[in-house]
């Protein structure tokens, strides 16, 4: 893989909470396949780690499992190693090796086996070696995650790459110079009404859409000479061939015929007759662009009890509060709906604490709808994403809580990835120790966090505004009031965020 893969820029410091054990279980039992039991001691193993994100804030989470991250990048493993230096985990290990060289590899069989993105990033010889490794570490019953830039959704999109890569050739510089002289020259082209734009709006909207994308990100995603994005069915033919067959989508909307594609084509996905013929026919509907794919080591599939049973088991919570909660979701052409008395019981209840569809079905509100119509409508709001699996039941915190002096991080990775990357991206990956979940937080967020863990309550906005005033940020007002605006910021943090934090075990507060 070496060569052909990107080497002079780093990945993004992002974080994937697809990739979470709890999550894949959630897609398994979703499709009617038999998750791991992850409650004693499992191995997990992420190929392509990047700079660490993700796989550190999951070993924070389930310290009962054993966590490998494999990445060729000096880079990548050196900013691993220092986010995990400072944190108290040792059940993380990162490995410097080469894709082509996993068969070297030393360490356990695996529970689950994890890529994001690099499988349409490596060459043909290396996916080669990367179904072998499947074959021979993944354990029976193993999960595999696999997320890749698909066709035919890149196809309009391939050219622009093209088109860059022959431009910046002969151009002195590292590969982020070379992206922004590239990104220049398409914008150049559009502007000035080049036929290819003028035919492919497709390639216009997706030039817009990367302007917002982060330049490493956008470095990995032209340069590299392996990359090449991939048909479903093919991808699925190389898991086959690693003894795997396909469970489902991680992208948990496509996993329901109603939402994957417009009506006019639900009999066609319906008549369908394999999963395989689902997905390929979805793809050419949706033109999807990249996916997100989950594998499993096995043939056998639940009973349908078994199915309710464990689904009606598991508690779900929301990552918001109830005023902040989307009632209607798009998804392209598809829209989804929360209007009926059902779901807005839920919602409510759900915004109040995590759940489960045992415990629901004890409260007054429920009791007139049967088990399984509160398990559908449970499924379909997790489609849409403000809905979740957690790992656990939770509660709405106390008033005393809410307006406490003081609080700490919940875990030690939090602390240390505020260290390394707050105010160096537009949002941050955070453990939520109570659930199980990796979340993604806006800076501003992570910073009001910080600071309510750093200073008494009455001087948080003030020592938020030390900390921009020392990193340079600029704070945008209409007044110019800053102390006013920072201070109103923080009000509705609290109001909003805090009680989020607290009961994700992202905060905790300190007693006087």
């Amino acid at each position: 893989m070496g060569e052909a893969y990107l080497k002079d820029t780093p990945y993004i410091w992002g974080s994937y909470n697809e990739l979470s054990p709890l999550f894949l279980n959630y897609i398994c039992a979703l499709n009617g396949h038999r998750p791991r039991d992850i409650d004693p001691a499992f191995t997990y193993c992420e190929l392509g780690s990047g700079n660490g994100v993700t796989v550190t804030a999951l070993a924070e989470l389930y310290p009962q499992g054993s966590f490998y991250a494999i990445d060729f990048n000096n880079i990548h493993i050196d900013n691993s190693n220092a986010l995990l230096t400072d944190t108290n985990l040792e059940n993380v290990n990162f490995c410097k090796t080469d894709f082509n060289d996993l068969h070297s590899l030393p360490g356990p069989d695996f529970d689950y086996i994890v890529m994001h993105g690099v499988y349409s990033w490596v060459n043909a010889e290396t996916r080669g070696n990367i179904c072998a490794f499947i074959a021979s570490r993944l354990k029976d019953g193993g999960i595999v995650y696999l997320s890749y830039d698909s066709l035919p959704g890149w196809s309009a999109i391939t050219p622009l790459r093209d088109m860059v890569v022959a431009h910046t050739k002969n151009m002195s510089g590292d590969s982020l110079a070379k992206t922004r002289a590239g990104l220049d020259f398409l914008e150049f082209l559009k502007a000035n009404k080049a036929a290819f734009f003028e035919d492919n709006p497709t390639a216009v909207e997706f030039l817009e859409q990367i302007k917002d994308f982060p330049l490493d990100y956008v470095s990995h995603e032209f340069y590299g000479d392996s990359v090449q994005p991939a048909y479903f069915q093919n991808v699925a033919h190389d898991m086959q061939s690693a003894g795997l067959v396909f469970l489902g989508s991680a992208i948990p909307h496509l996993n329901f015929i109603d939402l994957a594609v417009p009506s006019e084509f639900h009999d066609l996905l319906k008549k369908s007759s394999t999963r395989l013929e689902f997905e390929t026919y979805g793809d050419f509907i949706r033109n999807q662009r990249f996916r997100r794919d989950v594998f499993i080591k096995s043939e056998e599939s639940m009973s349908e009890q078994e199915q309710e049973a464990l689904l009606m088991s598991l508690p779900f919570g929301t990552i918001c509060i109830q005023e902040d909660f989307k009632r209607s979701v798009a998804f392209g052409d598809v829209a989804l709906n929360y209007v009926a008395d059902l779901f807005e019981n839920l919602i409510q209840e759900l915004c109040t604490g995590a759940k489960s569809v045992n415990q629901l079905i004890q409260l007054s509100q429920f009791s007139a709808y049967q088990p399984a119509l509160i398990l559908d409508a449970i499924r379909f709001l997790t489609a849409g994403g403000q809905v979740v699996p957690f790992s656990r039941a939770t509660d709405t915190p106390a008033d005393k809580d809410l307006t406490a002096n003081r609080y700490t991080l919940g875990g030690s990775y939090n602390l240390q990835i505020l260290k390394h990357r707050l105010f160096a991206q537009k949002s941050i990956g955070m453990a939520a120790i109570d659930t199980g979940l990796v979340l993604e937080v806006s800076m501003s967020d992570a910073l009001f966090a910080l600071c309510s863990a750093e200073a008494e309550r009455d001087h948080v906005s003030a020592w938020a505004f030390q900390r921009l005033l020392e990193k340079g940020q600029e704070i945008e007002t209409e007044d110019g009031d800053h102390t006013q605006a920072l201070a109103q910021a923080v009000g509705e943090f609290r109001r909003k965020r805090l009680p989020k934090f607290l009961e994700f075990g992202v905060l905790a507060p300190v007693a006087d």
